[in-house]
């Protein structure tokens, strides 16, 4: 976030209830750093316990509305292929305040690196779904929803847009964790009964999961990245806003249309600061991957408007031979290396030197940029 009153949630979650004395389960990335947290409509947060090394934690209310109930963790493990679903209050700044789910599968019961605290699922996890619970069919707790895979790190790993990997704590971890607090909790034996649709489903859990807000009195915000410049003209003409492509403007292919989005936004960052920044405006999605941090639209700009200020006179160019483009799943991922240099006047200051980049886009509607990254080449 670019900037913050006392007032103002500085970032949401989602908790659900594990303990009829008011407990609420989240992760700690969701509280960390908060000033207090508020549960839903029912104010703010009594007291907050964190294990900050299982990403889990427990806040409390003073006591559960009265349409709540407990959820209960299974006693059994998670098994290959289930179906699960993940209830929570994702992307709440731009979707609707109301809860949602979704659906999907187990696929795997070792997480990322052979971590076996989680689990790895289809179910879509987006921010603001952290802290949720992952629940089987009949409505049992098998995890809590933490994270999903970083495009950024899948991208520099592997060359390839990752699709629907997902992790949640397991619900074995979240056991030991309130045990270690005496919280009381209440387990369920899996049953031989017909699984709830997903309707059902929905109307027994969500009840019992809510939405979580932190708020700060000092926002911490990310400074200009220094080490990478943004910039990467080319012997064309800055752009205007109005000339960023979209696909219905071409007749090429994918690949092309992505490829030449990322140079006409690039080459924007050679015009002045507001011309820039109103073509960023534009390009950016509402939710952005930026160098390895998920921030909103407004601390993306911010973001560059602190970089261009501090560094007025930009000059790059891209090595045409390094640019790639990869589509997939009206996904496309645009990289490559470039020389820069940049320079400020006022401070007396210049630097220069070649560095990688590349843009993940949305293709769907419009284009938008949902994530960019790179990093300073020795």
């Amino acid at each position: 976030m670019s900037s913050a009153r006392a007032d103002e949630a500085t970032s949401s979650g989602t908790g659900f209830a594990v303990s009829k004395d008011g407990w609420i389960v989240t992760n700690a990335h969701v509280v960390d750093g908060c000033s207090y947290v508020t549960v839903a409509s029912m104010g703010k947060a009594s007291e907050i316990q964190t294990d900050k090394q299982n990403d889990l934690a427990v806040v409390r209310i003073a006591a559960l509305p009265a349409n709540s109930q407990v959820l209960k963790l299974r006693g059994s493990p998670a098994r290959l292929g289930e179906d699960v679903a993940a209830l929570g209050y994702p992307l709440s700044q731009i979707l609707s305040d109301g809860i949602k789910i979704t659906m999907g599968n187990v696929n795997s019961l070792i997480g990322l690196d052979n971590d076996t605290r989680y689990l790895q699922v289809s179910t879509p996890i987006q921010p603001g779904n952290s802290g949720g619970p992952l629940v089987d069919r009949n409505g049992l707790v098998i995890g809590i929803n933490s994270a999903r895979l970083n495009d950024g790190f899948a991208i520099k790993n592997t060359g390839s847009i990752p699709q629907n990997v997902n992790f949640a704590i397991k619900s074995n971890i979240l056991e030991l964790f309130l045990q270690s607090r005496n919280i009381a909790y209440e387990t369920e034996t899996l049953k031989d009964q017909p699984p709830l649709g997903s309707a059902d489903l929905a109307s027994k859990v969500s009840p019992s999961v809510f939405q979580l807000m932190c708020f700060n009195d000092v926002t911490a915000r990310k400074d200009g990245l220094e080490q990478i410049s943004r910039s990467e003209p080319s012997a064309a003409a800055p752009d205007s806003p109005s000339s960023l492509p979209s696909p219905d403007r071409y007749n090429g292919s994918m690949a092309n249309v992505a490829t030449d989005f990322v140079r006409l936004v690039v080459n924007s960052s050679m015009n002045d600061t507001v011309t820039a920044l109103t073509i960023a405006d534009k390009a950016y999605g509402s939710v952005v991957d930026f160098y390895g941090k998920t921030l909103s639209h407004e601390a993306v700009l911010q973001d560059k408007r602190d970089y261009f200020n501090r560094w007025p006179i930009r000059v790059s160019k891209i090595i045409d031979s390094s640019v790639r483009t990869d589509c997939q799943n009206m996904k496309c991922v645009v990289a490559g290396d470039y020389d820069w240099a940049v320079q400020s006047l006022r401070r007396n200051k210049q630097a220069s030197g070649t560095a990688s980049f590349f843009y993940v886009l949305d293709m769907q509607s419009g284009i938008k940029i949902i994530a960019e990254g790179g990093k300073a080449r020795k």
